[in-house]
């Protein structure tokens, strides 16, 4: 049985949480059936992602495309999307050629944000399912070029199963997607890797020695969404009141200068000297561990991986009330849950912990317990793994023949040159809004194999 999964990320830095549940839930299904021969679709150039297949020794295609959910908050220009509308289609003629050669018995695409492999599946007939593990626009900020309902609807359309990391995403996508394909299978933590790192030295001291009071540890990407600032302004609320406490952002950041912004807002409100960014970790459990209390300051999270892991090693979690990371904790049990922008909130239960040590204790130890019975049997890898099984040998919908012809137009033209002058303004214009040096990369080959694996 040859499944096809298809990742949307290089992952440059690291790997994200999307990532990371697909190579578990692989490693998962193969456990299980071992008949199960996986093959995989990703985004050129090579990345952290591509590395970790290498290191399993599972075959791969990298092509080079951009997507349908995207980081401008306006439609793009029209030379813009005529450009892209020639990579990716590229990217949908050649994952086509590839799905003709192999012929995968299903289709599994790791995200909302690029479609490609599953317009390719569909121009074929091969059965399809997704899992949508993001917001896209309320996590992430990204803008559907064909709108949410649009984009949401069509995956809902074409898939004959969508599993989501949470309740909460279930929910969301029951909007625009039937209720009948719906099912939510949580990530799974690697309990055993943290439990076994969590003694380990960390590589950046997490907190300044000299500083008595309240110990917090952030991990995750720094970044706007993910709500480093919110913690920077509490931590000043507890300063201006007289508690003393300390944080640590442990994780790394896309846009240059975002650690110094935040620090230049810490030293705004009088605490720079009370935070530390540790930067991207391997091992990020010596820094749970070292904290009293954690946190996970997100606008929305669609599961909240982070939180999952403070619980895992017994930490109490405050936590936005919005998204998958409400359905873990318990409000006074396990830890606390506020409003995203609500930074009052927030620094009052950082303050209660700092008055009470022992509740912060307490709240740790039932947090594994409260864990495992959100995370247990049903919503897991196993039922997703049997609600795919299920999908192979039925018949997958299937785009109109004329889908084909429509994906080589866009090459077709640009063929003639009849594009490139207007692409290269608009492609200009997106690198100096993005602050990217990704789309010169994008463009180069369009289309093309990077890397494959030889099956042997």
């Amino acid at each position: 049985m040859l499944i096809s999964f298809v990742n949307h990320s290089t992952a440059p830095v690291s790997l994200g949480g999307a990532e990371r549940s697909l190579l578990r839930f692989v490693e998962d299904w193969q456990a299980a059936d071992p008949s199960m021969r996986p093959t995989f679709v990703t985004k050129a150039p090579r990345g952290k992602f591509t590395a970790a297949l290498d290191e399993r020794g599972w075959e791969y295609a990298a092509f080079r495309y951009r997507g349908w959910a995207l980081p401008s908050p306006q439609p793009a220009p029209a030379a813009e999307r005529a450009a892209f509308a020639t990579v990716d289609y590229a990217a949908v003629n050649a994952i086509i050629r590839l799905y003709e050669r192999e012929r995968p018995d299903l289709v599994v695409t790791n995200t909302l944000v690029a479609p490609w492999a599953s317009f390719a599946a569909a121009v074929l007939g091969i059965p399809q399912a997704w899992f949508v593990r993001e917001y896209g626009d309320l996590d992430h900020g990204l803008h559907f070029q064909t709108g949410r309902a649009g984009v949401l609807g069509d995956i809902g359309l074409i898939a004959g199963a969508v599993i989501t990391n949470s309740e909460a995403m279930r929910t969301h996508l029951a909007q625009y997607i039937p209720a009948e394909k719906l099912s939510i299978a949580y990530p799974t933590v690697d309990t055993e890797r943290l439990l076994a790192t969590r003694s380990d030295s960390p590589a950046v001291t997490p907190f300044p020695q000299a500083e008595p009071g309240l110990r917090i540890t952030v991990v995750g990407r720094v970044e706007e969404s993910k709500g480093q600032h919110r913690v920077i302004d509490a931590l000043g609320q507890l300063h201006e009141h007289g508690v003393a406490a300390s944080v640590c952002f442990v994780g790394g950041w896309k846009h240059p200068g975002e650690d110094q912004r935040l620090t230049d807002r810490a030293r705004a409100l009088g605490v720079a000297d009370r935070v530390v960014f540790a930067g991207e970790q391997a091992a990020p459990a010596p820094f749970v561990e070292a904290a009293d209390v954690c946190v996970t300051p997100s606008t929305i999270e669609a599961f909240g991986r982070t939180t999952a892991e403070y619980m895992t090693l017994g930490k109490p979690v405050v936590a936005t009330r919005t998204g998958g990371s409400a359905e873990l904790i318990e409000p006074g049990v396990t830890g606390m849950l506020v409003d995203a922008d609500d930074t009052t909130a927030l620094a009052d239960a950082l303050a209660a912990y700092a008055a009470d040590p022992g509740s912060a204790g307490r709240h740790g130890a039932a947090a594994q317990e409260r864990l495992t019975s959100v995370l247990g049997a049903g919503h897991d890898n196993a039922a997703a793994i049997a609600r795919l099984s299920s999908l192979v040998g039925t018949e997958g919908y299937r785009l109109p023949q004329a889908a084909r012809y429509w994906f080589e137009l866009p090459g077709a033209y640009a063929s003639l040159g009849a594009t490139s002058a207007r692409a290269a303004v608009g492609l200009l214009a997106n690198r100096v809004r993005t602050r990217s040096g990704a789309v010169g990369r994008v463009l180069a080959r369009p289309g093309a194999v990077v890397r494959k694996l030889v099956r042997r």
